[in-house]
């Protein structure tokens, strides 16, 4: 099961060391991970609440795909902070709905021609619809506040469908991507490895559950994105 491990350090290196050639620079983009603040919660399958920072790998949660319920699993935190400070943009809807997501998460809005466009926390407005769970359903509810504040702890779960249900609000996975769906596209090799452990009874892949910080799977992927095509990234 290391094998996969040994193939995306293999490129991370290859590509790093291609970075230092052709450009000093390189180095000094530092890893930026979207998470969810320390207070939120998601709903299991079973219909019960758990906080977001007891979530563990295999935990059947609540996701939406094509904006219909469904179950998925957590696979593991990209990166989590119990104890660290950090800056989170707050939705209040005009159902009551509440989020906390860092300036690059994406959320995913209707767009003028009534689609889904998924967009960084920080370029949400007043008026804007998101996604909400209301008596089982999706619906759209406008935002009606915005506030920025200062929260301790932070977690930034990854499931197989890319998307979660936040306190009953629809948001990705991911952060700093410029495209939710080429975000999920480029994780579907760790979904498959994933899945592939589970079904062969190896209930931690990716050494989830640890320590505090950024996955290094993420902080490969990273690096790679970085040295192939960096355009496909927001930065700060």
């Amino acid at each position: 099961m290391h094998i996969f491990k040994i193939i995306i350090l293999y490129l991370a290196v290859t590509h790093h060391s291609y970075g230092q050639k052709n450009g000093a620079d390189a180095d000094s983009t530092d890893v930026s991970v979207g998470c969810f603040s320390g207070d939120s919660s998601v709903m299991l399958t079973n219909g019960e609440q758990k906080q977001i920072d007891y979530l563990q790998t295999g935990d059947e949660i609540l996701a939406v795909d094509h904006l219909k319920i469904v179950p998925t699993e957590m696979i593991f935190m990209l990166d989590k902070q119990r104890s660290k400070q950090a800056k989170f943009y707050t939705f209040i809807t005009d159902s009551g709905h509440k989020i906390s997501l860092t300036d690059l998460h994406l959320i995913p809005i209707i767009s003028s021609n009534n689609k889904m466009n998924y967009i960084a926390a920080r370029q949400v407005q007043l008026g804007d619809q998101l996604y909400v769970l209301i008596n089982g359903h999706m619906e759209s509810s406008s935002v009606r506040n915005i506030t920025i504040e200062i929260k301790k702890g932070y977690f930034a779960p990854l499931t197989l469908t890319g998307t979660i249900l936040i306190n009953d609000v629809l948001a990705s996975c991911y952060a700093s991507a410029k495209n939710h769906q080429w975000a999920q596209t480029f994780m579907a090799p760790f979904r498959w490895y994933y899945k592939l452990a589970r079904f062969i009874s190896v209930n931690e892949p990716f050494d989830n559950n640890r320590t505090d910080g950024i996955h290094w799977v993420v902080q490969m992927i990273y690096q790679l994105i970085i040295y192939i095509q960096p355009s496909a990234l927001q930065i700060l």
